[in-house]
């Protein structure tokens, strides 16, 4: 059973706003690390979704053969640290390892550091998982979007990449005798081209892999105190009803 937080005495309280959309423009929020508890208030009726947690952050790097995690630079909701993509190139890959499968990403890239060449992102999933006699196999999802294109350049503002629901596995990297980082279910991405020199991407937040309209009714003026289990959500999705409501949330730990 779930405990309040106030029951084992405050220490931390913090608040913010996330402006809401139809169900057709969803709004992002990350968990803040740390805290176990949210309170979640709208004036009007939105849906809100759980998204799984973020586990791995690997950049591959092509040239040097090895990988770099990143993901504490992404999830600790402080512009002062980021995901460093600086002229990534064809050949080079990040990796995405969730907790559960999801449909897509949202990427809050810095407005000044940003990717400002013509490009775009090959996105693949884990189609299938290492075995002592299989290696694991990337396959490119369906259906997807590319929300921080810009002048046909990707990465260059925020937004979300989203696809259909794959049929992800769960895996490690590397090979059965070699296994590599946590067993996720992994999507990858590589650009088709090289990208900027310099480009900070400050946050990721997985994507529910429920469908939009299936999210939890949270009723108009209702203040709801949501328990978090930091070890697999990584974040919301909101969206609303109708019309454009703020929703709130107190953050406590």
């Amino acid at each position: 059973m779930a405990t309040h937080i106030w029951d084992a005495g405050l220490s931390t309280m913090e608040g913010e706003t996330a402006a809401l959309t139809p169900t057709t423009t969803p709004s992002y929020l990350a968990v803040k690390p740390g805290y176990k508890e949210a309170r979640i208030y709208a004036s009007a009726a939105c849906q809100m979704l759980l998204s799984p947690k973020i586990l791995h952050v690997l950049y591959y790097s092509a040239s040097a053969g090895t990988y770099t995690d990143y993901v504490g630079s992404v999830t600790d909701r402080s512009s002062s640290t980021h995901l460093p993509l600086d002229a990534m190139g064809a050949t080079d890959y990040l990796y995405l390892g969730t907790t559960e499968p999801v449909r897509g990403f949202y990427f809050d890239v810095n407005g000044t550091n940003k990717n400002a060449l013509a490009a775009t992102l090959d996105v693949e999933y884990c189609s299938t998982a290492i075995t002592e006699s299989a290696t694991i196999a990337f396959t490119d999802v369906a259906s997807d979007s590319d929300g921080t294109t810009s002048g046909g350049a990707t990465l260059a503002v925020d937004g979300a990449y989203t696809f259909t629901l794959p049929s992800v596995q769960r895996s490690f990297l590397g090979t059965w005798n070699n296994k590599l980082f946590n067993k996720c279910y992994w999507i990858r991405f590589n650009p088709s081209t090289t990208l900027s020199a310099t480009i900070d991407v400050e946050e990721i937040i997985p994507i529910s892999g429920l469908a939009l309209g299936a999210g939890a009714w949270k009723q108009a003026s209702t203040e709801y105190v949501i328990a978090l289990d930091y070890s697999k959500v990584g974040g919301f999705v909101f969206y609303a009803a109708t019309g454009s409501p703020n929703v709130y949330v107190s953050w406590h730990k």
